[in-house]
């Protein structure tokens, strides 16, 4: 049973890994969304259990959104959502201590039009990207045909170990 965990565990960690990280901010918000909704649903029918998971699991993501930031970013998109998350970092706690409904609204709705802002701007721009990228691997040569050549790597690329 235990060798089972570790594999379904590893084969998950693997193909999140195979997501696009403008993908999995976007991800992170859809269910940053979800435990919001979950908390107020939890205080509204007096379920504290489920209002703390729900709160706890919102406070990691948003803390996860948050360390996604690079540190030597310093761009004025990465300013305001290092003090936009902070923001909301600070106020949640307060939701579980008066089980305050506006706290939760109000950070409900800046993350809301965060994610809409990122599937308007970064995911447009990776589907974009994507396209182009698959444009331009149909064009290009296999990579048996340079093997053929005698040439071990793609030209143009460089790998580092």
């Amino acid at each position: 049973m235990n060798v089972a965990r570790v594999r379904n565990a590893y084969a998950q960690s693997e193909s999140q890994a195979k997501i696009h990280p403008v993908k999995l901010i976007y991800m992170m918000y859809e269910r940053l969304l979800v435990h919001f909704e979950l908390t107020e649903e939890a205080i509204v029918e007096k379920d504290f259990k489920g209002r703390g998971e729900n709160l706890g699991k919102a406070i990691a993501l948003l803390t996860e959104l948050s360390a996604s930031i690079k540190e030597d970013d310093d761009s004025e998109a990465a300013q305001f959502l290092r003090g936009l998350y902070g923001a909301i970092l600070t106020e949640l706690p307060k939701v579980a201590l008066g089980n305050d409904l506006q706290i939760l609204k109000q950070a409900k709705l800046y993350v809301g039009r965060l994610k809409e802002i990122w599937e308007e701007t970064a995911m447009r721009e990776c589907e974009l990207a994507g396209q182009e990228t698959e444009e331009a691997a149909k064009s290009a040569p296999a990579v048996s045909e340079y093997r053929d050549e005698g040439i071990s790597t793609m030209p143009g690329v460089s790998v580092s170990i």
